[in-house]
């Protein structure tokens, strides 16, 4: 058996991913019932540790582990928390040793159902406090919420127009600020940015994060998954956390030389259950091998390949043009982004190392482990499945003039 770590810690996740790696087939996966500690990707990352779980696994069996909370408590906890979530829709089985009758699928079924209609209530989707979440399950009309897509019989779902889904980002940005309090949004211009940032990662995802090898054929099981998340320093626990990590304390500290905010940030994140960067570029490019034969130094060379512009997974000519547009809008927020897909962990810090333009950036990223540029040295890490993109957007202090106030 193995136990999603309850503390959504990177690295006691990360251990997670090689204990994956070291027995893989037929695991029985146990979930926690209770809060998890912050930590910046938490949610992220256990999200595609689920993912990858799933891939590995065969019979996708899932046990809750017991707690002090009801049965239907520990129902509640589980469909509130996207990774939880996840889990659930992944498994083939899902039981509570604790109850005369273990096999609980029935009843997380029915509330996972009712969760997902209920997203179209509202523009933030689900909310737990300062967490705004959107599951898409499979490739069903009802996992394709109608706020980012349109549908029409005999056609698969397609993704809305930036507008739509800039929208929808705002709301989300603004409940979990909101919640997270004492902070005002960037002004209109800078919440476009945010907007088309998040819509470019979207329709990536979109198309590389559903496909299987052939690309005719969709992923399933196969869960996709958005989140915001306010962040407040000022919170004692929060703040230990983030100082806690080299990389993000870094980050905050070059945040000084700009107008915005070194307590409060969003964090937004959308992971898939695809074949990662450099699985994709393989499944599509005849020749080029697989993810076991490469070794990290070529995958981090595709990765960058994807980034470029008019360079993607896809031999189509047309597509290929939004990640620099992703990181030309980090850079316009200040942003940081961090990326774990196959055996890559690497981030950017968009103050310190801002995008310079389509033909003059080099297209680097930092080594998560070693904090050293990817060219330089790169880590070999546990393998994952498809891709989880969490970028940190720095707020603005209340008092800083700003445009749109929470």
């Amino acid at each position: 058996m193995k136990s999603l770590p309850a503390t959504l810690e990177i690295d006691k996740i990360e251990k997670f991913f090689s204990l994956l790696s070291e027995s893989p087939e037929s695991q029985v996966l146990q979930i926690p019932v209770g809060s998890s500690k912050f930590a910046f990707g938490g949610y992220a990352a256990a999200i595609q540790a689920v993912n990858t779980w799933a891939n590995l696994s065969k019979d996708r069996k899932v046990e809750i582990k017991p707690s002090q909370k009801t049965k239907d408590e520990a129902v509640v906890d589980i469909i509130a928390q996207p990774h939880k979530f996840t889990a659930m829709m992944m498994a083939k089985q899902i039981d509570l040793p604790s109850e005369e009758t273990p096999n609980v699928r029935p009843d997380i079924n029915h509330q996972a159902k009712c969760a997902i209609e209920r997203q179209s209530e509202n523009n933030f989707g689900q909310n737990r406090g300062r967490l705004c979440w959107y599951s898409f399950v499979d490739h069903s009309t009802k996992g394709f919420v109608p706020q980012f897509y349109s549908t029409m019989p005999g056609y698969h779902p397609s993704p809305k127009s930036v507008d739509k889904i800039t929208s929808l980002v705002r709301s989300m940005v603004e409940r979990s600020a909101s919640v997270a309090g004492g902070a005002t949004l960037p002004d209109d211009s800078k919440v476009n940015n945010l907007g088309r940032m998040f819509y470019e990662l979207f329709v990536n995802t979109h198309e590389h994060g559903t496909k299987s090898e052939n690309r005719s054929v969709w992923l399933k099981p196969a869960t996709r998954v958005i989140y915001s998340y306010g962040i407040n320093l000022v919170e004692e626990a929060i703040s230990k956390s983030i100082s806690n990590d080299e990389v993000l304390s870094q980050y905050i500290d070059n945040l000084n030389q700009t107008q915005n905010s070194t307590r409060r940030f969003v964090e937004i994140s959308i992971v898939d259950s695809g074949l990662g960067f450099c699985g994709r570029w393989i499944a599509d490019h005849n020749g080029t091998g697989s993810i076991k034969e490469m070794d990290v130094s070529e995958q981090y060379a595709i990765f960058k390949q994807c980034f470029k512009f008019r360079s993607s997974s896809t031999p189509d000519e047309i597509k290929g043009n939004g990640l620099p547009a992703v990181m030309a809008n980090l850079t316009a927020l200040n942003g940081f982004m961090k990326v774990r897909s196959n055996n890559l962990s690497v981030y950017r810090d968009f103050v310190s190392n801002p995008f310079l333009s389509i033909q003059n950036d080099d297209y680097d990223f930092f080594d998560w482990h070693t904090k050293k540029c990817c060219s330089e040295k790169v880590t070999e890490q546990a393998n994952t499945r498809g891709v989880a993109v969490t970028v940190l957007i720095p707020l603005f202090d209340k008092g800083v003039d700003q445009e749109v106030t929470l």
